[in-house]
Formats: structure tokens, sequence, C-alpha cells
């Protein structure tokens, strides 16, 4: 069984809607899958993945030959830098 930490919420209870800050933003942001993630699969029959983008962090929907452009066009190596990681770390 694992065990939690109790979230630190802050703010109005009452409020509507996920702003920067709050507990549940960034765990929202890196678990909702992009809403048109069917047109971009549909596209390309090979496959498709989720990525995330490397300045703002939002996952987006890429197809295979886009993947292969984010992996080693410099996308991820620049994504990894932003959250505070190294690829010499995955060597």
């Amino acid at each position: 069984m694992t065990f939690y930490p109790k979230p630190n919420l802050t703010g109005d209870p009452n409020r509507s809607i996920i702003l920067p800050g709050d507990y549940y933003y960034d765990l929202t942001l890196a678990t909702s899958v992009p809403f048109d993630w069917q047109v971009t699969a549909a596209q390309d029959s090979s496959g498709y993945a989720f990525v995330a983008d490397a300045d703002s962090g939002l996952m987006r929907t890429v197809t295979g030959w886009e993947l292969e452009d984010y992996l080693y066009g410099g996308e991820y190596e620049e994504r990894l830098i932003s959250i505070g990681e190294s690829i010499d770390e995955w060597d």
C-alpha cells in the first residue's frame, strides 16, 4: 500500500480553477492527455506518443516521426534541462 503526503491545499477552497502553485496544478498537467490526441493518432498508422513540451511542460501528441525529431533533435534535452535533469544521468 502506498501512502501519499496530505496535500497542502492553499487558496480559496470554493475556487473552481486550479492555478499555478496549487497542489494539483503540476499533477494535472503531467497526467492529462491532450484533448486532440485522436486526430494526431489517426495521421500515422505506425503509432503516436505523448511528449512534454520543452518550454511549457504541457503534454502534446506526436506521430512516430515527430517523436524521433523530439528525441534526437534537441527538444528532449531542452526539456530535461528545464526540469533540472541531465541526459548524462541516463548513460
